[in-house]
């Protein structure tokens, strides 16, 4: 006696099938987002290490540069006082910041946020933060960003690598 096993394929099992395939692939990505989150690689933080930015010439004083630091947009100033650099992503919403030399300013243009060239600290706007400080180095008449001042503060940032 020969037993025969009868499989049937309905509109409905494909359906459900296809559904919960689906389900399984948004699933995925979410777990993705917050393993990321809570996970997130040792490169993009607080890494250290010689990333030459400028020579000493190419940004006369009273003028910026934009660059990337470890991944992240990152601005290079020549003020009066000296070589300065900051991350240039805007503790607000994350837009990219850049030099006015006008206002003597680091300008966030998405919602006028203002922050002070020698420190990076608010000066107006509504950023809730400063922005975060990079340790410089001139060396050879280049100079080097070497690591960033506060890596913890900095882990707490969204910051893009944006246009650099």
């Amino acid at each position: 006696m020969t037993d025969k096993i009868s499989f049937t394929i309905t509109r409905r099992r494909v359906t459900e099938v296809l559904m919960g395939l689906v389900a399984l692939l948004l699933a995925s990505g979410t777990v993705t987002v917050i393993l990321k989150y809570l996970w997130p690689r040792a490169s993009d933080e607080g890494e250290s290490g010689e990333t030459m930015v400028a020579s000493v010439d190419e940004v006369p004083v009273g003028s910026a540069k934009m660059f990337n630091f470890n991944g992240k947009a990152s601005v290079l100033l020549n003020t009066p006082g000296g070589f300065r650099a900051f991350g240039a992503v805007c503790t607000h919403l994350g837009c990219i910041a850049y030099w006015k030399p006008d206002e003597n300013i680091i300008f966030c243009p998405c919602h006028i946020g203002k922050f002070d060239p020698n420190t990076g600290e608010v000066v107006a706007g509504p950023p809730p933060s400063p922005l975060p400080g990079i340790d410089i180095m001139e060396k050879e008449g280049a100079i080097y960003a070497i690591k960033w001042k506060d890596p913890d503060y900095v882990k707490t940032l969204t910051m893009y690598a944006g246009a650099a």
